[in-house]
């Protein structure tokens, strides 16, 4: 047999191609043609996303039986199986900033502001908020140079910058996971229409919301813009990176379709209020969320994700479950089975989503792997237990190989009061930064 042959050409596709459209800049996800045409491939270049679930977990669903690779999923963490090889699932991390340390109740927000600063949030409704430099932006401060946008901070819930939330603390701990600064919270985007904005369209244009209603009312697609930039390319490219520029493109496309679908009441509630409040408009939203963020690293405008799945504390309902009850309300549970099933399918349903992501990026195939291989996702949750309030033995994993840096070990144990903090050191490492330690790390936890 013949071995495949890649086409000669003199010089590789820039990594940088966009098409180019009037109001809209459509960057261009991984080909072939993007190799060198003499000399080894460049150099991998790895990506973090950190997922944030507010409320911690139910107690009896996360579970995980045995250790090491030869453990299994069960309860909440089944819809993982397919992917458990290139998995970790760590039992006995704690955050110890997320505690009171006589700082009375509040434990709500302290799990979100602490969740990826590993910091002690101070107790303030005022202006004078301040908890630590959070992970994400300690990535994008040495490593964001790269690409269009140093980090990207999403989320399924708005969150105000100011005023009281809990128990003293300023909204601004309840609503932001990602600190710039230990006194500056980054503002998360919620709607997804503005999301696909600043990826696909013109910056500026994608901060007028007048000019994104128009655009929206004329019903003129990106690729429509594009098209011609499109044409020039595929007849630059070979017949498998043709096939893959077509199939991209007609996912950007059924993207633009299921945003349109959603109700429009402005840029800022891509759902109607009503629906936001029982979560009836949940779960297209939050598909969107993840096509969007795979997206992103697909086509590497950003290598550094934040999701808040919800503000810590989030009430909201989960109707299309048949859970009426807000999560706040069931995660305080008091160990009765009917708040435990309800906590038990809201859990499941976003284990379920989380899992979907994962493939996603499994089946993007980036060279020489897949995008999954080229990343590393942590997700978790700022609280154990969200009855007892507890800030240790947190649920957490971490997905995907960062370009060889991390593999999956199924379930590990570490030590009592192990700090989360070590886990983002060994990430931060993975990911290029150059640092010894990370808020209140005593160690560099083992990746694989």
């Amino acid at each position: 047999m013949i071995p495949r042959m890649r086409p000669f050409r003199g010089t590789a596709l820039d990594r940088r191609t966009f098409l180019r459209g009037s109001g809209a800049l459509l960057a261009v996800p991984w080909l072939d043609a993007m190799l060198p045409a003499f000399g080894p491939p460049p150099a991998r270049t790895p990506r973090s996303v950190f997922v944030f679930s507010p409320n911690g977990m139910h107690p009896g669903e996360w579970r995980v039986a045995g250790d090491g690779r030869a453990a299994t999923f069960e309860g909440t963490l089944a819809p993982l199986r397919p992917l458990r090889a290139r998995l970790t699932v760590f039992s006995g991390l704690a955050i110890d900033g997320g505690r009171a340390h006589g700082d009375g109740p509040g434990d709500h927000a302290r799990a979100a502001a602490s969740f990826l600063t590993c910091a002690h949030p101070k107790k303030t409704d005022g202006a004078d908020i301040e908890v630590g430099t959070s992970v994400d932006q300690v990535i994008a401060a040495q490593q964001g140079q790269a690409t269009s946008f140093a980090s990207l901070e999403l989320g399924m819930e708005r969150g105000a910058a100011a005023g009281r939330c809990d128990s003293g603390y300023s909204c601004a701990y309840v609503g932001s996971v990602s600190w710039r600064t230990p006194t500056t919270p980054v503002a998360k985007e919620t709607d997804p229409r503005a999301v696909f904005a600043r990826l696909f369209g013109d910056p500026v244009a994608a901060g007028d919301a007048a000019a994104a209603r128009r655009q929206r009312e004329r019903d003129q697609s990106v690729l429509d813009a594009v098209r011609a930039d499109a044409r020039s390319l595929a007849g630059r490219l070979g017949s498998s990176d043709r096939h893959k520029l077509d199939q991209y493109l007609q996912s950007v496309q059924e993207l633009e379709q299921r945003l349109a679908r959603l109700d429009d009441e402005g840029p800022a509630t891509p759902v109607p209020a009503g629906l936001l409040a029982t979560g009836q408009g949940q779960p297209e939203k939050l598909a969107l969320m993840y096509e969007l963020m795979a997206l992103a690293l697909a086509t590497d405008r950003t290598r550094v994700l934040t999701f808040m799945l919800g503000n810590g504390g989030s009430n909201r309902s989960y109707r299309f479950l048949g859970v009426p009850e807000g999560h706040h309300e069931l995660s305080h549970h008091g160990k009765q089975p009917e708040k435990l099933a309800g906590l038990a399918k809201i859990d499941r349903f976003q284990l379920e989503q989380f899992a979907a992501f994962l493939q996603r990026l499994a089946g993007e195939k980036t060279g020489d792997g897949d995008l999954l291989a080229q990343t590393l996702v942590v997700f978790g949750s700022g609280l154990g237990d969200g009855d007892r309030h507890n800030h240790d033995d947190l649920p957490v994993l971490l997905a995907g190989e960062g370009c060889g840096a991390a593999k999956g070990r199924g379930h590990v144990r570490v030590g009592k009061e192990t700090p989360m903090a070590n886990l983002y050191l060994g990430v931060m490492q993975a990911m290029g930064v150059r640092v010894a330690s990370f808020a209140d790390s005593d160690g560099v936890l083992d990746l694989g």
